[in-house]
């Protein structure tokens, strides 16, 4: 039985990334796979079970949120400990989950990328991601409930598939199963959204005319 082992990078428990993880989950473990969960950001101050998990894992599956364009992050600085302890990476498959805010999977891809180079440089096997746009609307939801439900899941179980095969997994997968939105479409939505974000921001007293907090900083 191969053994694999699903990192949750996201400071929640509960939510789209933990919905993928254990998806990943079910999925792997009808398919002749030993399969654990651990989560991150509780083990910030003792890595030592990750570490473990990785070192006898044969499949590293990372899943977790965009935030600004990337991971969280503290995904750094366990990428940062894993570099430190290179010992516990012997040619292990690579494989990584992003889902973010934003509709493109373009604009969360950095984050796999990342990844990508990671591996190269530390003894891993890169194998290919999967991202997922709007993951933030779900919330922890199938993602079937996406615009794009169907296209999403299909891909994501293609994408699975081909972990449990050990396979690489081609970036086409998810840029088929991103929404297209017309141009006029994205173009209201953005302007929707920035006017709330300029409401939010003038309720707060956060507004252009505000001081700035950094006005009377000393520079030494």
């Amino acid at each position: 039985m191969k053994k694999a082992v699903i990192l949750n990078l996201s400071p929640r428990k509960t939510g789209t990334s933990m919905m993928l993880a254990n998806r990943c989950r079910e999925f792997l473990s009808t398919r002749d796979y030993l399969v654990e969960i651990l989560h991150l950001y509780p083990n910030l101050k003792d890595l030592s079970p990750l570490l473990t998990a990785i070192n006898e894992a044969e499949s590293i599956i990372m899943v977790g949120p965009s935030y600004i364009d990337t991971y969280p992050a503290d995904t750094f600085y366990l990428l940062e400990e894993l570099e430190k302890n290179r010992d516990i990476l012997h040619g292990q498959d690579l494989y990584g989950i992003i889902q973010g805010g934003m509709p493109y999977v373009h604009t969360h891809e950095s984050g796999l990328k990342m990844l990508e180079l990671f591996a190269g440089e530390n003894e891993l096997s890169y194998k290919g991601g999967f991202v997922i746009g709007m993951g933030a609307m779900l919330n922890g939801q199938p993602l079937d409930k996406l615009l794009n439900g169907k296209k999403a899941a299909s891909g994501f179980e293609q994408f699975l598939k081909n972990v449990a095969k050990q396979e690489s997994s081609p970036p086409s997968l998810y840029y088929q199963a991103q929404l297209k939105i017309p141009g006029l479409a994205y173009w209201f939505m953005a302007t929707l959204m920035n006017r709330k974000i300029d409401k939010d921001r003038r309720e707060k007293g956060i507004g252009d005319q505000a001081k700035s907090p950094y006005d009377n900083l000393e520079i030494n």
